[in-house]
């Protein structure tokens, strides 16, 4: 221990890296409940750190106290701290516990030049500050998710090309298919760092055929000023494998943390290897078991792996648990440590680790692990309403709110039933996305709103037939006369209607509803006439329509 009169502005705490574990009083003086393994990571100075972190650990405010204790050891100042998490919304929780604690430690530095970002968004800020390094013009567009969608469709030709066969790209039926699944090609290419000229050169017709049109979107991409969010990363990626550029655009980035790094994907793992492979002090949190987005292209490897990217990489575990009731804590840990996680070509696919309750924690006497079934998905959804039925009576909860239920999914045929059995008792039950979106009232006056812009309404479309038939019948029940006789006729079977309409639209490639645009005669006075509907829908959306609703909407009639 260092005695009164050590000159360092921290104080070392015990172990066998204790030279390189320094703690600032202050921190330690309003925070002496953190536990031996939080005090390691808040106290790491040097090195690259992985912190594997259970659920309700304490990483989030571990590693927020680091980049605070960073600062008041002059290890860095603000603007050479760069904090990154995987959600805007986390990152913004994130600044907020960092102000929080900053507060209560008494920090008085300037935090604004502390960047707390997702990686899209540090990756949009290099970019911004470093573009006349890239062939991007001023004022480049990002396209989001939608927007890409319709980028896409608008080069449709340069990018996909024609049919062969009754096939487009020899695999896709339709436009809007081949459209959405060549999108996703694109991003694995972009985010995987594949190389489009070699996958060219491939004997497979598909894969052939692919990488063309991946160049041709690329070309028309950066044609009209425009990246993509996996573009946004492999733009950056690409300055920093040149050393000149590396230089400046990593030179002010001193410590790296990043959380939620189980949720990365291949380009982001190279972006912050690259970042800090001058300095070194790059962190990563996460958690291999909470690992869920490889549907978007994370890899559970970049955290299992993260080890042998260093010489020497130090390892801390947050294995305690402070927020759940220890049975579920037991149960969780005994269930994951019955797999098999080895693997005999590399790292195993799981930390060896044991998840504990809190020792100190004060654990209600009550079976915190039950299990309901029934005959049938009703008789076990009515067992579940009288479960919450129960707790309630008895004071166990003191609003119906503390209950969340976990379902497999919450479209109608999985949520249904448990919605009914609790609505039949009188308990009130949230799930907006539980009724299909286009058959939400809010979204079906903002449609029918659409289609009397448009004229794409009653007689003025013409004649229609099939799944544009169906798609007529849902628009004109939203316009003023199909509203009255909608609320005399029986409901059609929640979202089946909406939905199989737009897939077959979308499978027709809209040619019918194109046809049909083109018809805006008579505009005013069908707007006069339809008038309420529309200022029903203007009412309403003040509290339930968003962007993505308007933008749901329009996508409705490409």
């Amino acid at each position: 221990m260092t005695s009164p009169e050590d000159p360092r502005p921290g104080a070392p705490i015990g172990g066998s890296e204790a030279a390189n574990v320094i703690i600032a009083p202050s921190i330690l003086e309003q925070y002496p409940d953190l536990n031996g393994a939080q005090r390691e990571i808040v106290g790491h100075i040097d090195g690259p750190l992985l912190v594997v972190a259970g659920p309700g650990s304490g990483k989030t405010y571990s590693i927020v106290l680091r980049a605070l204790n960073l600062l008041f050891l002059s290890k860095a100042s603000p603007r050479e701290i760069v904090l990154c998490t995987f959600t805007e919304k986390a990152a913004f929780e994130m600044r907020d516990r960092l102000s929080a604690a900053a507060q209560k430690v008494r920090y008085h530095g300037d935090l604004s030049e502390l960047r707390v970002s997702t990686i899209h968004g540090l990756c949009n800020q290099i970019l911004t500050r470093h573009r006349h390094r890239t062939n991007l013009g001023n004022n480049y567009e990002t396209l989001d998710e939608l927007t890409q969608l319709l980028f896409i469709f608008e080069h449709f030709d340069e990018i996909i090309g024609p049919q062969e066969d009754g096939l487009y790209l020899r695999r896709w039926k339709t436009r809007w298919t081949a459209i959405e699944g060549a999108r996703g090609y694109f991003d694995k290419i972009t985010e995987e760092l594949v190389d489009a000229e070699r996958m060219g050169s491939s004997t497979d017709e598909f894969l052939k055929r692919l990488a063309a049109s991946y160049r041709a979107y690329q070309a028309a991409l950066f044609a009209s000023n425009r990246t993509d969010f996996a573009h946004l990363q492999s733009i950056v990626y690409g300055l920093l494998l040149n050393p000149e550029h590396r230089d400046a655009l990593a030179s002010n980035i001193r410590y790296m943390l990043v959380d939620e790094y189980q949720d990365t994907n291949y380009v982001q793992e190279q972006l912050l290897l690259k970042l800090t492979e001058q300095t070194g002090n790059v962190c990563v949190v996460g958690d291999e078991d909470q690992s869920l987005y490889r549907f978007r292209g994370a890899t559970v490897r970049n955290i299992l792996e993260f080890p042998t990217r260093f010489t020497k990489c130090r390892i801390i575990k947050l294995t305690t648990n402070y927020r759940s009731h220890r049975d579920i804590v037991g149960r969780y840990d005994h269930w994951m440590a019955s797999a098999d996680w080895s693997n005999p070509g590399g790292v195993p696919f799981r930390f060896d680790k044991t998840i504990e309750p809190d020792p100190n924690g004060r654990h209600p006497d009550y079976p915190a692990v039950i299990s309901i079934w029934g005959r049938d998905s009703r008789d076990e959804a009515d067992r579940f309403a009288d479960l919450v039925e129960f707790l309630k009576r008895e004071s166990v909860i003191e609003d119906y709110s503390q209950v969340a239920l976990l379902l497999h999914s919450v479209r109608e045929e999985h949520s249904g039933s448990y919605l009914a059995a609790l609505q039949a008792r009188g308990i009130p039950a949230f799930c907006p996305r539980a009724r299909a979106y286009f058959e939400n009232h809010e979204i079906r006056l903002m449609v029918a709103c659409f289609a009397v812009l448009f004229g794409w309404h009653g007689q003025n479309r013409g004649e229609v037939a099939g799944a544009v038939a169906e798609l007529a019948r849902y628009v004109d029940e939203g316009t003023l006369p199909g509203h009255r006789d909608r609320q005399r006729e029986p409901r059609h079977p929640r979202g089946q209607g909406a939905r199989w309409a737009l897939r077959r639209v979308r499978g027709q490639g809209g040619r019918h509803i194109q046809g049909g645009l083109a018809e805006q005669a008579h505009l005013g006075r069908q707007l006069a006439g339809d008038g309420l509907a529309a200022r029903e829908v203007c009412r309403k959306g003040r509290s339930h329509l968003h962007r993505s609703a308007v933008r749901d909407g329009c996508r409705l009639f490409l």
